[in-house]
């Protein structure tokens, strides 16, 4: 019932808006201390809540603009990352493409070598041609004449007959299987260079393209450390910010602690008054049934005075030691986790406190969270805004349980009598 393990509290942490600077930590050290044990109702400061808040909503604007930067470089970077897998791919085909034209002409060579050697086998038949042409030429048709009478018979004559026309024919077919030698080699050839030129269109191709690709990502890699340096300046602006803010909560802080003997006597001087002084605003209206310490309690919730804007936890020091209880320190936040365990409804109690260890109403109540008192009749008695004010325990959950869960449970540690 007295403290809650770090897990459970890190749990209700999870709940809480996201920050970029936690205080809250370094605060409690100051408060843990007794800071915050009572603060004068008339207790005048400096450093206000509005200008802690006015100076939040600053790192909040920069920390949006720094966010947004943030998802710029994200992008750029993506951009880049994708234009330097397409230049990969590019100069893959590049490689590849130059390779082809490598083998291509490999086979253009070893063509050309067929085309050598079949121009030498053409020659040779239109040498074989030209002489078989030449000796008729110089014999003259005699010899045919001759061939032909010569013939001792009929069947010699037919047999001589068929010798010339086959002559003829071979010498025809010499003629034609030139032409076709001349007209397949040229074919071959064409087709050789036609293979060659598109090969080498798609290189040209791939180099403009690659190219291109390389000027893009030149142009991304400065847009890039262009956004990174304003990232970097946005970066300074939000740290500053936080520091600027920072510096206030410490100037408060300084402020509270100057206070605290002046709290101190304004506290001890209201535990000597009779319940009818104060101003708090309502009157009580304690259970029946309770009785001793826990009746105190509630009736100091009526009678005890505001201790001014932002200093809930203040006034619920003030009631418990006006009601004679006893003294207690720190802020709600820390009120929360060490006293308050239970969000069961069935097991709230008069005289128990109700806290949340965060509100989103503030950055103050951001980090330190908001306390009161319940003091029965389903109502709560707390300190908002600097005014004491009575709520219904259902509307008090409603408006502070936003983000986080509240709990209620006995301060100190011991159930009031």
């Amino acid at each position: 019932m007295h403290t809650y393990g770090t897990s459970s509290r890190r749990a209700s942490n999870a709940l809480a808006p996201a920050r970029t600077v936690t205080r809250r930590d370094a605060f409690r050290l100051l408060i843990g201390a007794g800071a915050l044990a009572f603060v004068s109702p008339v207790a005048a400061f400096a450093t206000s809540q509005s200008d802690i808040d006015a100076a939040q909503s600053d790192v909040d604007a920069a920390q949006a603009q720094l966010d947004q930067i943030g998802q710029e470089v994200s992008d750029l970077s993506s951009k880049l990352s994708d234009t330097v897998g397409q230049i990969d791919d590019i100069s893959a085909q590049i490689d590849q493409t130059q390779a082809d034209i490598d083998a291509k002409e490999a086979d253009i060579e070893a063509k050309q070598k067929d085309i050598d050697s079949k121009q030498d086998e053409i020659e040779q038949k239109q040498e074989v041609l030209g002489q078989r042409m030449s000796a008729a030429f110089k014999s003259g048709n005699a010899s045919t004449i001759d061939l032909l009478l010569s013939s001792a018979s009929f069947e010699e004559l037919t047999s001589n007959i068929y010798y010339l026309d086959k002559v003829s024919e071979q010498d025809n077919s010499m003629i034609e299987d030139v032409k076709s030698l001349k007209a397949d080699l040229e074919t071959q050839k064409a087709q050789l260079e036609d293979d060659k030129a598109t090969l080498e269109t798609k290189q040209a191709d791939l180099t403009s393209q690659k190219d291109q690709l390389n000027q893009l990502k030149s142009d991304q890699e400065s847009q890039l450390a262009d956004v990174r340096a304003k990232q970097q300046e946005a970066q300074n602006l939000v740290d500053k910010l936080n520091s600027n803010v920072q510096s206030l909560i410490d100037q408060r802080n300084a402020e509270l602690l100057a206070a605290q003997e002046e709290a101190r006597r304004v506290a001890s001087y209201s535990s000597s008054k009779s319940s009818s002084g104060g101003s708090a605003g309502g009157s009580a209206n304690i259970s029946s049934g309770t009785s001793g310490s826990q009746a105190a309690v509630i009736s100091a919730a009526y009678s005890t005075g505001s201790t001014g804007a932002g200093f809930c936890a203040a006034w619920v020091s003030s009631v418990f030691a006006n009601a004679g209880v006893g003294t207690f320190y720190g802020n709600a936040c820390d009120m929360y986790w060490a006293y308050c365990s239970s969000s069961n409804r069935s097991s709230i109690q008069a005289g128990m406190i109700i806290a949340v260890p965060t509100e989103p109403y503030s950055a103050a109540a951001r980090l330190y969270g908001h306390i009161g008192i319940y003091v029965g009749n389903g109502t709560v008695r707390h300190c908002a805004s600097g005014v004491v004010m009575t709520q219904s325990l259902d509307s008090w959950i409603s408006e502070f349980g936003v983000t986080s869960t509240p709990r209620w449970g006995w301060l100190g540690g011991v159930a009031l009598a």
